[in-house]
């Protein structure tokens, strides 16, 4: 994510000051060895390490920085916005997500169960463009539902180091507990675990036995007003569940405050177009998921953010339009 926001900020003749996460410093850190090695001068690219609330509001509140792409939470984006205000900086947010799959009883399951489940679960559920909630058209729910959590169970989670490791641990322990806590609150609330958390049991390494992990879960028979469907999980949890007709897809999917990306299942070109075009959702896929040309823009609507990046997006971004009007006499 650094180096999609670095790269294209230098290109266009700007220093730049990058803040990773707390909780990843140690790519950017490994990053800041390669810059130097490439031959970068003093100045040009700096990379600050540091918490949240002290060394990225210290930089988002002054006004010598005016420009401000940022990729995180929701909640972040929302006071990086208010402390940026004061001095109307340009923005660029690229945010949360509670991204749907809608699953038409005319697609490939063949190919959309294995896609599917690598959507939900792929990092452990930690992309903003994981699927998490799965609509599922009524007449071929119940063929999905069996092969899906079939598909999902033979998933492997342990050591990432493992070539044969499928998922490995989430981020912290106090994002375990959050997760957690998520899964519960649908139990709770009478929805059913087909697979998962509670349910299927960890084979892990001793060296591995006391690490963050969590299998996948897969959630069925929930309301659509859930904290589970309604707030951003970000971990292995997909919600499964039932539609009869395209209209009313549409406006369930829609139906969260996020909208950053989404896919359809179909091989009825007509509605696939209809559907792409009704959603609100900054990204949308057609029978695959993530395939991207980092030339196309790239972002969110609604609470999943504000701006686009992406090669013509990123130049606009990183640049000030100016207009020079130069008004020519005649001295003869």
């Amino acid at each position: 994510l650094l180096t999609w926001k670095i790269a294209p900020a230098v290109m266009c003749g700007n220093t730049v000051i990058a803040k990773p996460s707390e909780m990843t410093s140690v790519t950017a850190w490994m990053m800041c060895k390669l810059l130097n090695k490439a031959g970068f001068p003093p100045g040009v690219i700096n990379v600050v390490f540091g918490s949240g609330p002290k060394a990225g509001d210290a930089l988002v509140s002054h006004p010598v920085v005016s420009l401000i792409s940022f990729t995180g939470s929701t909640l972040t984006g929302q006071q990086i916005i208010q402390r940026s205000a004061l001095y109307c900086k340009k923005l660029s947010l690229e945010l949360g997500g509670k991204n749907p799959a809608i699953i038409f009883e005319d697609a490939n399951l063949d190919q959309c169960i294995p896609a599917t489940v690598k959507s939900s679960f792929a990092n452990q559920g930690e992309i903003c463009l994981c699927t998490s909630r799965i609509f599922v058209q009524k007449s071929i729910s119940k063929e999905f539902l069996k092969r899906f959590v079939e598909a999902v169970r033979k998933w492997k989670v342990g050591n990432p180091s493992d070539p044969t490791t499928d998922m490995g641990a989430l981020i912290s322990k106090d994002h375990l507990a959050k997760v957690k806590k998520y899964i519960q609150q649908a139990r709770a609330e009478g929805a059913k675990i087909l697979c998962g958390e509670g349910i299927d049991s960890l084979d892990l390494p001793p060296r591995n036995q006391k690490g963050y992990f969590l299998p996948p879960t897969v959630i069925t028979e929930i309301d659509d007003g859930s904290c589970c469907i309604q707030d951003e999980i970000f971990g292995p949890v997909a919600c499964v569940m039932v539609f009869d007709t395209e209209e009313e897809v549409i406006s369930r999917a829609n139906g969260v405050k996020y909208g950053l990306a989404a896919t359809v299942w179909s091989n009825n070109v007509g509605r696939i177009h209809r559907v792409a075009k009704s959603l609100q959702s900054g990204l949308v896929w057609t029978n695959c998921w993530l395939i991207r040309d980092l030339n196309l823009p790239f972002g969110g609507m609604k609470a999943s953010g504000v701006g686009r990046e992406g090669a013509k997006d990123s130049y606009e971004f990183f640049t000030e339009v100016k207009t020079v009007t130069i008004k020519y006499t005649d001295v003869n």
